[in-house]
């Protein structure tokens, strides 16, 4: 009985207790005055950081299972110097308490929780974080009249909260005005840790620059090391959109190596982490090591598989003499399928504006035109990446799969530095070879970019088809040498007044009805499609001249079976209007009553021809030619080889040599060309200086 007795005299006290310690709890902040803990914070925190502590709201006690101070409407001063006045803004924060304390009049922290916040992490121009927070000087010794001794003042720290979470909430991480700045969306954040240097733990979720969600879970070094930049030891797994990634390894002040890999739907889910414009591909899963010997920063691609195509290389980062990052990045496959790096269903056989559709063999694709008809892109360089970033890219792919052409020894060269961008892809096309050489210049208040391609030997029919233009012609090899300046923020306003010159022929070959969809019916008898010689070409060959943006064709010259025909006209870039005049010469009497002029006309995405007889009429006060020199005559003679020239040696192209001699052989067909329109430039604003 007496047992009894005392167990319930043990539980009426613990009841008792339970009853009455919220009513103290709740007598004992009504009976304190807060504003004098909300005091001692702010000037807890200036002395510990030199920073400026600003609660708007007033602080206020929550009595629950886990009492909590909040406080609402707080920053933190910046760094001087800094981007903006606050490092820190917090809508709410948190402060979990240890109830026996509040009894004791005392207010410890058990763990904070950040609702709203906005971090700003950034660099002065001098290196200087504004996480390096030091306390405020203070002054070298007491004076006289204090009569205190000269022993060293303490100043006063943070105490270590062992549970940080966050929610919310938004971290921005700001190098450099030449580095990317990188925006962390905090959907969830807990990180835990019993100490300073002791291994912190972190649970993540969110996004960043906007990428696909991101969970990250596992051990993450230290917070110290996170202070100094060398996190410490790694250990993180977790999912990236429908991917996976994982990372671990170790960063300390006596070396770096991590290792991690990464599973993507496409190249373009990883660009706002790596801050490059990646296409659309198939999807990605990336093997990499991390090393950091010295300065420079090495990442070792172990294997880059983008859906059955396979690549390997090194990637390295490092500080040039204005400390702007500089990256190098060596890539090389056996093989690389085009449609992994352009992922696209069956029926979407028409690509995006300004990149190139992938052709299937056999099909006949047109160049899409933009929502305003037009062919040449409008889009707007990238010129603030182009003015920031100091790299060099390197692609080498021993075969191109996936195309109706054979592309080999495919090498892609990429520069960027100094506010230019140059950009050098060459390969063995067919039998042939062709290279491109892009530079775009933004060092000038109007950017400049030059344009210079050639190709030798490459089949006509392959060049078309890696443009995007379809097939139609067999056997018709292409020597091509194009030059081009023009200056403008797009490559439509550069063309738009672009000057230079396009000098092409082609050899022996055949032409599909479908290659140039604008013959009359009889053009197509002069081509004898369905007949023995169906579209049977023996050669083309012409200049082209560009000022302006107008490209003036005025030495044309094209030798079939059964004609020779010579002709020009223009194309307007800054419109992307096209007119073209053809007069055909037949080599037969039989077929004088359809050789007629063929004038061609429209813009770059849909042309038209139609039969003109008025084309051989002349201007008012012209007269005739008393004698026209043989066209297929002069042609024939222009095919022969020269005396002297060796056995076997190849047989000069006798387009070529007719078309420089057009002035000759048809002195009034300038006449007769018609006529650019007159267009005014309609140049963009000038940047401010």
């Amino acid at each position: 009985m007496g047992r009894l007795r005392r167990w319930l005299i043990i539980a009426g006290a613990v009841l008792l207790v339970a009853l009455l310690t919220p009513a103290g709890l709740y007598v004992w902040a009504s009976t304190r005055d807060l504003s004098r803990y909300q005091s001692q914070i702010v000037d807890q925190v200036r002395r510990a950081t030199g920073r400026e502590l600003a609660i708007r709201g007033q602080l206020r006690i929550n009595f629950t299972l886990s009492p909590s101070a909040v406080a609402e409407n707080v920053t933190l001063s910046n760094m001087e110097g800094g981007t903006r006045p606050e490092m820190a803004r917090i809508s709410r924060l948190i402060l979990h308490l240890d109830p026996i304390s509040l009894l004791l009049g005392e207010m410890r922290i058990g763990r904070v929780e950040l609702v709203g916040a906005d971090i700003l992490v950034e660099r002065d121009a001098n290196g200087r974080s504004n996480l390096e927070m030091t306390p405020p000087v203070e002054g070298s010794g007491p004076h006289p009249s204090e009569r205190r001794s000269l022993r060293v003042r303490t100043i006063p720290t943070l105490p270590w909260i062992n549970r940080i979470e966050a929610r919310n909430s938004t971290l921005t991480l700001r190098e450099t005005a030449d580095r990317q700045t990188l925006v962390v969306a905090i959907e969830r954040f807990v990180g835990t840790a019993s100490a300073t240097n002791s291994p912190f733990t972190i649970d993540f979720a969110g996004k960043v620059n906007g990428s696909e969600p991101i969970v990250l879970a596992g051990r993450a070094g230290t917070f110290d090391g996170w202070m100094r930049g060398l996190p410490g030891e790694l250990k993180l797994d977790g999912k990236f959109g429908a991917g996976v990634m994982s990372i671990s390894g170790s960063a300390t002040s006596k070396a770096v190596g991590v290792s991690g890999s990464i599973e993507a739907r496409s190249m373009a889910a990883l660009a706002p982490l790596l801050g490059f414009p990646f296409p659309e591909t198939a999807p990605v899963a990336i093997s990499f090591k991390l090393s950091n010997p010295r300065a420079v920063t090495k990442v070792e691609i172990v294997e880059l598989r983008i859906g059955s195509s396979v690549a390997k290389g090194d990637l390295t980062l490092r500080q040039d003499r204005q400390n702007r990052p500089v990256l190098v990045l060596n890539l090389t496959a056996d093989k690389l399928e085009l449609a992994d790096l352009r992922a696209r269903s069956p029926q979407a056989l028409i690509a995006a504006p300004g990149v190139s559709p992938i052709v299937p063999p056999g099909a006949t694709i047109p160049v899409p035109p933009s929502p305003d008809q037009r062919v040449i892109p409008a889009d707007p360089y990238p010129l603030d990446m182009i003015r920031r970033w100091n790299a060099s890219v390197s692609v080498k792919v021993g075969e191109l799969g996936g195309m109706s052409v054979k592309v080999q020894d495919l090498s892609i060269a990429l520069a960027l530095g100094n506010g230019k961008l140059t950009l050098r892809p060459a390969a063995t096309i067919g039998g042939g070879q062709a290279s491109f050489d892009l530079q775009i210049d933004v060092a000038p208040n109007n950017p400049v970019t030059t344009i210079n391609a050639s190709s030798s030997r490459v089949p006509l029919n392959e060049i078309l088809t890696l443009l995007g233009f379809g097939t139609g012609f067999t056997d018709l090899s292409a020597d091509i040498d194009l030059r081009l300046r023009g200056t403008g923020r797009s490559l439509r306003d550069a063309l738009g007044v672009a000057t230079g010159s396009v000098d092409f022929a082609a050899s022996s070959g055949v032409m599909a009805p479908d290659a140039v969809p604008v013959f009359p019916g009889q053009w197509t008898k002069l081509l004898a499609f369905g007949e023995r010689d169906s579209g049977r070409i023996n050669c083309v060959g012409g200049r082209v001249d560009v000022t302006n943006g107008i490209v003036n064709m005025r030495r044309f010259a094209l030798d079939s079976p059964r004609f020779t025909a010579v002709g020009g006209g223009y194309l307007h870039l800054r419109n992307e209007q096209i007119e073209i005049v053809l007069w055909p010469e037949p080599r037969e009497i039989g077929l004088m009553s359809i050789a007629v002029p063929l004038r061609i006309k429209g813009n770059l995405a849909r042309v038209s021809g139609e039969v003109d007889l008025n084309a051989n009429k002349l201007p008012a006060g012209v007269p005739p030619l008393a004698r026209i020199p043989s066209l297929t005559a002069a042609i024939t003679a222009a095919g022969r080889a020269p005396a002297g020239a060796a056995a076997g040696a190849a047989a000069p192209n006798a387009c070529v040599r007719v078309a420089a001699q057009i002035e000759g052989l048809r002195p009034l067909m300038r006449l007769q060309l018609p006529q650019p329109p007159v267009i005014p430039v309609d140049r963009p604003p000038r940047r401010p200086r």
